[in-house]
């Protein structure tokens, strides 16, 4: 329990009435904050944050590099945590981090997310450094360039360390990435930004790896797109919730 709660440092602040929970992974080199103004944007979706090992208030914590581990570490938290129905939700590298959870969960027979949220991420990873570039430089020059993070930040020697420790963890752990499984038969919606380069037919190669046909939805703006339309995205994750709510019910009672 300690460590459950360790990971989801916003439990104790769960939206009364609420009619489902949402956990929420983040991008690379970011923590639980990055949602931390979603928390109560929501009369409906109770939004959770899950905290990774090595940030923020978990910072003394070594980083997971390995994608089973991390997505066996964070599936057996929903599996215990998780109350019913419930709603995984990823941007970028967290995007491929709840595809993978939802995966563990259906290899384990644990309940399934209503909905899995896959954000600014495509199934496949792109090139990356430019000839000449080292490592250090393409991770830095990555992120400016995303709008990830605050130029300031890494000019100071100390918090540039800090965060390219960090951010290397994430890059080992999308090292090569291809989703680990087949076919999922959970509902997906994929989203993404009208000027990000994760374009709308790199996400809908998603739909290689889902039973039932995606839903995608596009954004004004670039990678962090979520930032300047925070409420038009959770609206948009309602939606899609509400559908695959009726969609199930039909089913069941057909």
């Amino acid at each position: 329990m300690k460590t459950a709660r360790a990971l989801l440092p916003f439990w104790d602040n769960r939206l009364p009435g609420a009619r489902t929970t949402m956990f929420c992974l983040p991008h690379a080199g970011g923590g639980a904050s990055a949602y931390r103004e979603w928390v109560r944007a929501s009369t409906t979706l109770d939004v959770q944050p899950i905290q990774l090992p090595g940030r923020e208030q978990l910072i003394g914590r070594p980083g997971i590099e390995r994608m089973p581990e991390l997505a066996s570490l964070i599936g057996a938290l929903i599996a215990d945590m998780a109350p019913r129905p419930f709603v995984l939700f990823g941007h970028s590298m967290g995007g491929a981090i709840a595809a993978e959870v939802a995966a563990w969960l259906d290899h384990g027979g644990y309940p399934l997310p209503t909905l899995l949220v896959v954000s600014a991420r495509p199934p496949v990873n792109q090139a990356r450094t430019e000839p000449g570039e080292s490592e250090d430089e393409w991770l830095v020059r990555r992120v400016l360039d995303m709008g990830g993070t605050p130029a300031g930040l890494l000019d100071d020697p100390e918090l540039r360390e800090l965060f390219l420790r960090t951010i290397r963890t994430d890059m080992r752990l999308l090292q090569d990435y291809v989703p680990a499984f087949g076919r999922l038969s959970v509902p997906l919606l994929a989203m993404g930004g009208t000027e990000d380069d994760v374009t709308e037919s790199r996400l809908a190669a998603w739909q290689d790896h889902f039973t039932a046909p995606i839903r995608i939805r596009m954004f004004p703006g670039g990678h962090f797109y979520l930032r300047q339309h925070r409420n038009a995205v959770l609206a948009a994750v309602e939606e899609a919730l509400t559908e695959s709510l009726t969609e199930r019910k039909t089913a069941h009672g057909a």
